[in-house]
């Protein structure tokens, strides 16, 4: 009998976990564990990518301010040693006094703006665009059509990377005044990016513009950059001696022909643009192309016996309708310039007065 009690004891022992039905209860199953890792990873693929970017927008404000204190206290004591104004008539002679009041660690010219600043990077607005900075070459480009001088690239010891275009016609104290605010010419056009060469590199983010405008393309043809459309009614300016419109035209020796000057009024179109007006062999490359010539038409050539391909020249909208369109090109020192016509049959080169007003004009990028 005392065996018989002990084997019963022994299974029937609250201690065997087979029997312990608290344990059970207390467990998770597999599925119950998958559940719960899969909400994990769902919020945190919600919620991880916010964090990171408002983590980086607020590093970036931080960056600016920062930038913008170092700038300020810079100018204002170059201000002070009267080396802000009037010291220097190209963007390269004015770093050699910048870079005495601002840590710069590396400099760049004009044409190796990529060593010192990302190759790329996005222009917001209306739509987004990519920007090569190895365009950025002028003050132009920059929107500063008036500076005449080139720009630099720089880094400073923080890692900021920065492409700056000097103005030596500047006389404000505040260094990115606007024209026209009590007589106040700005200095310094710049476009900043605070994350150096890592990205986004991206107006907005990382990336400041400090009396800058970016100016984008309208439309590729080919590698060029051309507006989207034609200046069919063209304003003619004043070319004549003392006129300040002179430089668009300067051959003239008297008043004659120089008051409606149209052909001088498309170069500034173009030029208020950052662009230009087109060239003989650009306007000869868009003949080659929409009248579908498998030998390149010259610059100067005229070509006859040839189909206008209407789908061609409207995805570069351009007239179908028998148009003239004036070249950069003028002719001798008189009354003409260069245009080149494009007929449904033929496409010449010619020459007529600059005052005329049936003529288009496009504007192409430098």
């Amino acid at each position: 009998m005392n065996n018989t009690k002990n084997l019963f004891s022994l299974t029937t022992n609250d201690h065997n976990p087979l029997q312990n039905s608290n344990a059970c209860r207390t467990a998770f199953t597999l599925a119950e564990v998958l559940i719960t890792l899969s909400v994990i990873g769902i919020v945190a693929a919600l919620t991880i990518p916010s964090m990171i970017e408002n983590h980086n927008n607020k590093a970036w404000k931080t960056a600016k301010d920062l930038w913008d204190k170092k700038l300020v206290e810079a100018t204002r004591q170059m201000n002070i040693d009267g080396v802000m104004t009037g010291v220097a008539n190209s963007t390269e002679d004015y770093m050699n006094y910048f870079k005495k009041y601002v840590k710069v660690i590396k400099t760049c010219e004009n044409d190796k703006l990529e060593n010192c600043y990302a190759p790329k990077f996005v222009q917001t607005g209306d739509k987004e665009t990519e920007v090569e900075v190895s365009t950025l070459t002028t003050a132009s480009k920059l929107g500063q059509k008036d500076w005449n001088t080139n720009t630099m690239g720089f880094v400073i010891a923080d890692g900021t990377t920065v492409v700056m275009a000097y103005n030596p016609n500047c006389s404000s104290v505040d260094p990115f005044s606007q024209e026209g605010q009590s007589g106040q010419v700005g200095c310094m056009s710049m476009l900043i990016d605070v994350n150096g060469k890592k990205g986004p590199n991206r107006v907005g983010d990382d990336i400041e513009l400090k009396n800058a405008t970016i100016s984008t393309c309208d439309m590729k043809f080919g590698e060029q950059c051309i507006a989207a459309s034609d200046i069919y009614q063209i304003t003619p300016i004043n070319t004549c001696i003392g006129s300040p419109d002179h430089d668009y035209d300067n051959r003239y020796m008297s008043t004659l022909y120089c008051s409606n000057n149209r052909w001088a009024g498309a170069k500034k179109a173009c030029a208020e643009n950052g662009m230009h007006l087109s060239t003989p062999q650009e306007l000869a490359d868009v003949a080659t192309y929409i009248y579908k010539q498998d030998t390149p038409i010259g610059a100067q050539e005229n070509r006859s016996g040839i189909t206008l391909d209407a789908d061609r020249a409207t995805q570069l909208n351009w007239s179908t309708n028998d148009w003239y369109y004036w070249s950069s090109e003028p002719y001798g020192t008189d009354y003409y310039a260069y245009r080149r016509s494009f007929h449904s049959s033929s496409s010449n080169w010619s020459i007529f007065g600059v005052s005329y007003p049936d003529h288009r004009a496009r504007c192409f990028g430098d």
